[in-house]
């Protein structure tokens, strides 16, 4: 899918300009990176998120390609959370907490379930392959954004600017237009207010901290951060920090689930449709691991539109829920346990409502003792899919410890799709094959050329 080509061409002309760098050399605009992100808050628990003096390349050609596969797959999700509500054989399957599935069934009042969702994916010479969805709560737009504009003062790459056709993109933007269209769609007025919300200690309040100034700075629009947990309803309008709220963007589930007496005016608004709630709960569907099982079995593909599936068998690794059964890999029947126990190379394990790579098991990385621990504990009943092992690409990145060093970091790409349209993309960079920023990895912007 990549010409590696005339990638490599792209990425020796950036290190040149890197290790040439003088006055200030390549450390030193580094430092003051840095000093940038902590001014800013741009932290995560109290540290400088990680980043690196190098965006993620992908060449020019290949993004209306890209929003197409997203905005198909986003289209298949959406058709996988509808078994949740329509066939109660599969319902279980969607693995939730009682309350988080109570919460699931609220009517949000607009179309679609997944309205702001993250495809995580790698893209190399084998192509685009999704490995799993965010479709709750993911987070990152601020970041990424304010990370571009960061970026943009640094003299390499401003220098590197001037000398090649790139572009970065954006993805408040699309976002915004998105809270618009929802408000507009719920029936709100056209002048209205967002709080974006998650709790006061959350790792990611700084993100959406950015998310909600971005918000206040649009036409017609007034947003601010706050928690959920602090809100008044008198059973017409919802209100936060005195003022009444229109719609609800919010983060983490569990901000309303862990304290639900507090949370209760932001949930009992949401039931009586009197504020439009972003993600609706029922988003959380579309993020389960089984989600791709679904796409991938051979017993599901009526589901899907001739073009859906064509999408589906080049994106989507082989997926399974593991379960007793014979299932096809590779056009021949298997015996699902026994022949993921036999084969641990070939695949990885990853428990179904996991999130933040923790559990996710790689089985050439672990011994055959802890595999079938794994194995043994998923066969006393606990909700886990077993998917085909994709080659993860990597890439070089300039590190400093304390001159200047080229690392090998592993690279995923992820896709943002609002109300199931392609929305923009991000990378996401580590030394862990689990490529994740609770797994220590750090986030980079997309630059296309």
């Amino acid at each position: 899918m990549i010409d590696i080509e005339h990638l490599n061409k792209i990425k020796g002309d950036f290190r040149d300009l890197v290790e040439n760098a003088q006055n200030p050399d390549a450390k030193q605009q580094m430092e003051e990176l840095k000093r940038l992100l902590l001014e800013n808050n741009f932290t995560m628990s109290g540290k400088p998120f990680p980043t690196f003096l190098k965006p993620c390349f992908v060449e020019e050609r290949l993004h209306q390609e890209i929003v197409k596969i997203t905005d198909i797959i986003m289209n298949c999700i959406e058709k996988v959370s509808d078994l949740f509500f329509s066939d109660p054989a599969i319902e279980h399957y969607f693995e939730m907490e009682p309350l988080d599935r109570e919460l699931a069934k609220i009517d949000p009042r607009y179309p679609r379930r997944v309205i702001n969702g993250r495809l995580d994916a790698f893209l190399s010479e084998e192509g685009l392959k999704f490995l799993e969805f965010n479709c709750d709560s993911p987070c990152g737009m601020g970041w990424h954004d304010e990370l571009i504009k960061f970026l943009a003062k640094i003299p390499i790459i401003e220098t590197f600017f001037k000398t090649h056709p790139a572009r970065y993109e954006a993805l408040l933007p699309n976002f915004a237009k998105m809270i618009r269209n929802k408000n507009e769609q719920f029936g709100g007025p056209k002048q209205f207010t967002v709080a974006v919300v998650t709790d006061w200690e959350s790792t990611v309040r700084y993100d959406l901290e950015l998310v909600a100034a971005y918000l206040d700075s649009q036409p017609d629009m007034t947003s601010f951060f706050w928690d959920p947990r602090e809100a008044e309803y008198d059973g017409k309008t919802l209100y936060m920090n005195g003022k009444p709220i229109h719609v609800v963007f919010r983060d983490d589930i569990r901000d309303f689930t862990k304290e639900m007496e507090r949370s209760k005016p932001v949930l009992d608004a949401f039931r009586n449709g009197n504020v439009c709630f972003i993600n609706p709960f029922s988003s959380r569907l579309g993020g389960l691991k089984c989600v791709l099982w679904f796409m991938t079995d051979e017993k599901s593909q009526n589901l899907f539109t001739a073009e859906e599936l064509k999408v589906i068998h080049a994106t989507i690794p082989w997926t399974r829920f593991m379960k007793e059964t014979k299932t096809l890999y590779n056009n021949s029947t298997i015996d699902l346990f026994p022949f993921v126990r036999s084969n641990k190379s070939l695949f990885v394990l990853k428990p179904n409502a996991g999130y933040g790579g923790f559990g996710v098991t790689i089985g050439s990385e672990v011994d055959q003792k802890i595999w079938d621990t794994v194995l043994d504990q998923i066969a006393q009943g606990e909700s886990w899919v077993v998917q085909e092992q994709v080659k993860i690409p990597n890439d070089d990145y300039p590190s400093f410890d304390p001159d200047l060093n080229w690392k090998t970091k592993n690279v995923n790409i992820n896709f943002f799709a609002f109300d199931g349209q392609f929305g923009g993309g991000m990378v996401r960079v580590s030394d862990s094959k689990i490529i994740n920023v609770h797994q220590g990895g750090g986030l980079v912007p997309i630059c296309y050329i």
